[in-house]
């Protein structure tokens, strides 16, 4: 049993990963669609700008054809006096002036219409190649998920069934742990800043306060990394904290982000803070990149914990060393312990 478990378990490593690969190439279309909305904004108003331009130059062409503009000679005899050449000349030194601008307009709109017309196709490319991204990895992950049902059905009757009371066990803490929170929050009237009485927390005493590693691991894929600097006070964070945990129990589902749909790690995050205003991409490398981090010490319910090295997972801190996650297939949210992970990464603070 254990064995069948730890290949299951695997497994759910395996679409986890394969999951925030598709949440970061859904978020990827997600950018590059808003670049193209936002390009045939620009290319609209540049279009109507060119075609005001024109028409302006095409009034004062026929404008100088019907009466050109006198020449020096015919200035001095028009006019009766020097102060009279001067006010003239300058006039149509203005008027030079305003016909250059128009003639300048007319070339940089037409220009930018170049640029913008070349940032759509580029942009159509990389939307295309987002598209095919999460296409492939929703692939990955539903292989992956029917291997795992091949390797549950293959067991015994036995066996399935001591998965499926492992399944129930794990729902039935998850609403214990719920229940906890319930009646924490019942019997507290505390603001949201407060941040460990307002923070629940399951049974086991003997958890540290404090992340197992001393500081947030290098940023993935070459980042570099930021300078320590005092994160920002994160007010009302801890009340996102507080509202994931009225989640406990909702089943992990890959791509997940809401109650009824269930959710997975990232999105759990993305729906909670969504819920005080808070906007939190459905990505964990898009979440890491966008917050400042939290200095090693520092963690505050609310915070954004995320581990191992490729930022496959991420929970929502809630204090006294735990956090609140979707951990992977066949679980589902429930309140998870720092000290039980050795490939803490760091945290960022929204």
């Amino acid at each position: 049993m254990a064995q069948l478990q730890a290949q299951l378990d695997a497994y759910g490593v395996q679409v986890e990963l394969a999951a925030e690969a598709y949440n970061g190439a859904r978020w990827q279309l997600g950018q590059v669609n808003a670049r193209i909305a936002d390009n045939q904004a620009q290319t609209a108003a540049t279009t109507k700008r060119l075609a005001a331009s024109r028409a302006a130059l095409s009034k004062r062409l026929r404008s100088l054809y019907a009466n050109p503009e006198p020449s020096l000679i015919e200035v001095l005899v028009a006019s009766g006096s020097v102060t009279a050449v001067v006010d003239q000349l300058d006039m149509l030194d203005r008027v030079a002036q305003q016909d250059g601008r128009v003639v300048g307009g007319l070339r940089e709109q037409k220009a930018r219409l170049v640029q913008l017309r070349e940032r759509l196709e580029e942009d159509r490319q990389s939307a295309a190649q987002a598209l095919e991204g999460r296409e492939r990895e929703k692939a990955r992950i539903e292989q992956l998920l029917a291997e795992r049902q091949a390797v549950l059905e293959g067991a015994s009757e036995e066996l399935r069934g001591l998965i499926a009371a492992e399944e129930r066990r794990r729902a039935r803490e998850a609403a214990v742990q719920a229940a906890i929170a319930r009646r924490r929050q019942a019997a507290q009237t505390t603001p949201a800043g407060e941040v460990e009485r307002s923070s629940p927390a399951p049974a086991a005493a003997s958890e540290p306060s404090e992340p197992p590693v001393s500081a947030p691991a290098a940023a993935p894929s070459g980042e570099p990394e930021r300078p320590a600097a005092p994160a920002p006070s994160g007010s009302g964070n801890a009340r996102a904290a507080q509202i994931a945990m009225t989640q406990l129990g909702v089943p992990y589902v890959w791509g997940g982000a809401s109650p009824s749909q269930g959710f997975d790690c990232s999105g759990l995050a993305s729906w909670a803070y969504g819920q005080i205003g808070k906007s939190v991409p459905h990505f964990t490398g898009a979440i890491w990149s966008a917050f400042p981090r939290v200095p090693s010490g520092q963690l505050a319910p609310g915070d954004l914990v995320f581990f191992r090295p490729d930022l496959g997972h991420m929970g929502i801190y809630i204090g006294g060393g735990q956090y609140v996650n979707a951990p992977q297939t066949g679980d589902v949210v429930k309140v998870s312990s720092l000290a039980g992970r050795s490939d803490y990464q760091g945290a960022v603070r929204p």
